[in-house]
């Protein structure tokens, strides 16, 4: 469901010339439904009335572009308060697409320095045609060595770990 209203929202977004300023709200947006999980919720179903839920939205609304307060009155009206973490999630998506910037998460046995996250991200901009490459960092001893990396539904595994397995299933089919 946040598709639709996250390419509608982009599209205009486009028009006006603040896509980036958008996404920026829509982030603080989601950090306000982060630290208040049921407010969506509270917004969509049938606890309060719609004036006691008027306070609560003109408060969120508030300190938003026209364009924010727009959508959150159309998710309102339409009871879908609760999609609106899903519209956040494809905006960003939407937008890092149009940008050219991809995610990339990273598994590695070790941290990596930042020399190596610097030569990790030019590969992997070269490789998909990016303009720009957020790492998403983690750890994992089971990894042996190397490295892992997921962008998008690809799967680049340089671990000493695959390696091994590959090594093991060779000597057990000879």
């Amino acid at each position: 469901m946040g598709t639709r209203y996250a390419k509608a929202l982009l599209a205009v977004a486009n028009e006006q010339n603040n896509a980036a300023q958008i996404l920026d709200e829509l982030q603080e947006l989601a950090q306000v439904f982060a630290a208040q999980p049921d407010l969506g919720q509270i917004l969509t179903d049938n606890r309060l009335s719609a004036l006691e839920k008027a306070p609560i939205l003109t408060g969120l609304q508030q300190p938003f572009s026209k364009l924010i307060q727009t959508l959150l009155q159309m998710m309102f009206d339409y009871k879908r308060m609760t999609d609106l973490p899903d519209v956040v999630t494809a905006y960003e998506r939407f937008y890092d697409a149009q940008q050219g910037i991809i995610e990339a998460f990273v598994t590695s046995v070790v941290p990596l320095s930042t020399d190596q996250q610097t030569a990790l991200q030019e590969t992997l901009a070269k490789r998909y045609g990016a303009t720009a490459v957020h790492l998403h960092l983690q750890q994992d001893p089971a990894l042996i060595g190397g490295v892992v990396v997921r962008v998008h539904d690809e799967v680049l595994d340089g671990s000493v770990a695959r390696r091994l397995a590959h090594l093991k299933q060779a000597l057990m089919t000879s």
